[in-house]
């Protein structure tokens, strides 16, 4: 019988449920995830701030960050296929332990003064190592854990957006710059107890997150790799968020780069005010994780997606004759509000497009070319940096996003998305 509001006979609404009544297991995932972010944000302003103390010469601050990219284009296929082999849950937590042992080590090196570009860049690898195992890991086990509806998908995805755009984008930028201001090893003294506390929530999760054997089948190690590079290859939709998301990232990755420099030396800012920077994108990172549905409901997963596309490409181009740190400021609004939209739904689109027992080695396929692509945005932002100037990194990221957007115009349609999870197709696009 269907539920009406009494007196009325119209249909009661139906109540959104929120990240607490998702699932049983997602407060810890969510929790898992808020703490781990919170050390990643105190971090991603205090490893770029301790890389321009070492060293002011924009190729080798970009060269920190392609090191600690690399990982995802040596190892992003075999942690795939290890996510769909594992237990998923498990794999998570000891890579967290493996991330805290990792920072805690760069930490006493930072405080006993033995910092160099040498260890930074060594430290950054074997930590993205661990990070190609959680994260395959990770959303591999999400629609599982949500029962795997479609909607439960979309929804747990704006939670976790949501969370990391408060704790990672908001929070931990501006407590990452004033943790450094009193000691340059306090900050990731404090990344290294997130991956401690998020380890320790993970491993209450009550669940079984092994993937049947039965799915997965006694096949080897590279067969099983290129039978999920195989299975994603033959879906369009997927196939063309791959690509763009490829580039995309080398678009971000040129920009971020150089951000530091660029806010220093463009826009006069010291490491708090650099700080603050990285935070204020996260007002329209928020906005936009909880609009996400609002938008697909009005114009559809396919449109959203190419609007997305078209709203960051703005935001670069206005970065790049950004005038001031409040211009800027705007901009990163922009760009978050982008970064959100895009992220939520081609995540949910992959996660409730894919049988579970590739979802692994899907994810691990993705990576291989969204973030493997990385290393070479952040040396293309140097190398610009270094011959055009430090505005250059952010006009040829707006020109690429921009042309992205045409691609996915022809490539990311209604009937394409509708045809992978049953989105209706009704509508141009």
């Amino acid at each position: 019988m269907t539920d009406t509001i009494p007196g009325t006979g119209a249909p009661r609404p139906t109540r959104r449920p929120g990240a607490l009544s998702l699932a049983p297991d997602f407060p810890m995932l969510w929790g898992a995830s808020a703490v781990s972010l919170l050390g990643n944000g105190i971090s991603s302003a205090a490893l770029p701030l301790l890389a321009a103390t070492l060293s002011t010469d924009p190729v080798v601050v970009a060269s920190v960050v392609v090191v600690g990219r690399l990982p995802w284009l040596l190892f992003a296929l075999p942690a795939g296929a290890m996510a769909d082999r594992w237990d998923r849950k498990r794999a998570m937590w000891l890579a967290d332990l493996v991330r805290a042992a990792l920072t805690g080590v760069l930490a006493v090196a930072v405080a006993a003064g033995f910092a160099s570009i040498g260890l930074l860049m060594a430290v950054g690898f074997l930590i993205a190592v661990a990070d190609t195992v959680f994260d395959s890991s990770n959303t591999a086990v999400l629609p599982k854990v949500v029962s795997g509806d479609p909607d439960r998908i979309r929804r747990a995805n704006s939670w976790l957006v949501g969370t990391r755009t408060t704790v990672e984008s908001f929070a931990g930028p501006p407590l990452g710059g004033l943790l450094f201001g009193f000691s340059r090893a306090l900050p990731f003294v404090g990344d290294a107890l997130s991956f401690l506390l998020s380890a320790a929530l993970l491993r209450r999760m009550r669940g079984d997150y092994h993937v049947s054997r039965n799915a997965y089948g006694e096949t080897g190690l590279w067969r099983a790799v290129a039978e999920g590079c195989s299975w994603l290859w033959r879906q369009p939709v997927l196939r063309s968020i791959t690509a763009v998301a490829g580039l995309f990232n080398v678009a971000c990755l040129a920009q971020t780069a150089i951000f530091v420099l660029f806010a220093q030396q463009e826009l006069g800012l010291g490491a708090f005010g650099f700080s603050l920077l990285l935070a204020v994108g996260s007002f329209g990172s928020l906005f936009g994780a909880a609009q996400a549905g609002r938008l697909n409901a009005w114009f559809g997963t396919a449109v959203s997606l190419r609007l997305a596309l078209v709203v960051a490409g703005a935001a670069c181009l206005a970065t790049a004759v950004a005038p001031d740190a409040w211009t800027a400021g705007a901009a990163e609004v922009l760009a978050g509000f982008a970064a959100a939209i895009w992220n939520v739904n081609q995540m949910s689109l992959r996660q409730s497009g894919t049988p579970d027992h590739l979802l692994g080695r899907v994810t691990g396929a993705h990576r291989l070319v969204t973030y493997g692509g990385m290393p070479f945005g952040a040396l293309l932002g140097g190398l610009l940096a270094s011959a055009a100037g430090l505005r250059a990194s952010f006009v040829v990221a707006g020109a690429i996003m921009l042309a992205l957007a045409v691609f996915a115009a022809a490539t990311i349609t209604r009937s394409r998305v509708a045809e992978l999870v049953g989105e209706p197709a009704a509508g141009r696009g």
